[in-house]
């Protein structure tokens, strides 16, 4: 086994690479970024970006990526330029410089469930062209393991979550809403998500980076139980003390997946890991997250 210490995080300024690089890896491990303030240079789509990294890196983390459903379905074409030449990019790199371990943030590719909880075998039904992108990358990802005897670990997660400077997300956009008017504006009343809380899911990592597999293996990722989006946002304002009103627009994401459960017998059994915050915890965790950044203006 490769002694682990250098680690190249991509798309380190999104939500789980800004969670990975505040964390304790930040102590067990070298992490370089893509942090850089100019768009051109953090441009994965080109192979030159990989010019930015000379230093020894045993271990790449690639989260570089368009991740909006919405966004892909108004402009399909970035999303599958981004997604999937930026992958592409970094397995050449990763091949032209002998680094043997990577680990690749898919996302839910299973479409309507034929059944739950969803596992590994399931057959997959990307919903959308962000969805798709990440299938076809995935395809990429197994041509450089199988072809080059690169060891790659494809992570599927149903749903993380945790405080996120974007709006548009799901428990900031609830948050925004109680706050703002007390009423919550959701798809339909029987939209459920299984809700993995960061912390857990790095600790994930850790525990990867500790026992990495060979060859080439995809993982489903959560905390094995699902909530509705009105359980959820319940909660929410509950823990902050409020009353609320819910309505429900079915006219919004159509082409949503009503629910959604992971299997997670395989990642815990081969990484010895399972999730240790519950929802009411990673909720209360979030908001105070949210509360402590408003306060200090950011």
């Amino acid at each position: 086994m490769v002694n682990i210490f250098n680690i190249l995080i991509t798309g380190s300024k999104g939500f789980v690479g800004e969670n990975i690089c505040k964390s304790s890896f930040n102590n067990k491990y070298n992490l370089i970024t893509d942090n850089h303030k100019d768009d051109q240079i953090n441009d994965i789509t080109k192979l030159e970006y990989f010019d930015n990294f000379s230093d020894k890196i045993d271990l790449i983390i690639h989260l570089a990526a368009k991740t909006s459903i919405n966004d892909s379905l108004n402009n399909p074409y970035e999303t599958y330029y981004k997604n999937i030449v930026g992958t592409l990019n970094l397995l050449e790199f990763a091949k032209r410089k002998n680094i043997t371990n990577i680990i690749f943030l898919s996302t839910y590719v299973y479409g309507k469930p034929q059944y739950l909880p969803i596992d590994e075998n399931h057959p997959i039904n990307p919903h959308s062209p962000y969805n798709k992108s990440k299938i076809i990358a995935e395809s990429l990802c197994e041509d450089y393991s199988k072809i080059f005897g690169i060891d790659i670990v494809i992570l599927r997660p149903f749903y993380l979550y945790g405080y996120n400077r974007k709006k548009n997300t799901l428990i900031s956009s609830i948050l925004d809403q109680i706050n703002t008017n007390k009423i919550i504006k959701l798809s339909n009343k029987k939209t459920s998500r299984d809700f993995l809380y960061i912390s857990d899911f790095i600790e994930l990592l850790n525990n990867i980076v500790n026992a990495f597999p060979s060859g080439y293996n995809i993982y489903n990722v959560g905390s094995g139980t699902s909530y509705t989006l009105t359980e959820i946002s319940m909660r929410i304002a509950n823990l902050l003390n409020k009353k609320v009103r819910i309505c429900y627009d079915e006219s919004i994401r159509k082409q949503d997946i009503n629910e959604m459960v992971a299997d997670i017998t395989k990642i815990s059994k081969d990484f010895d890991w399972k999730p240790k915050i519950d929802i009411d915890q990673g909720l209360s965790l979030t908001i105070k997250r949210s509360n402590d950044e408003k306060e200090n203006g950011k």
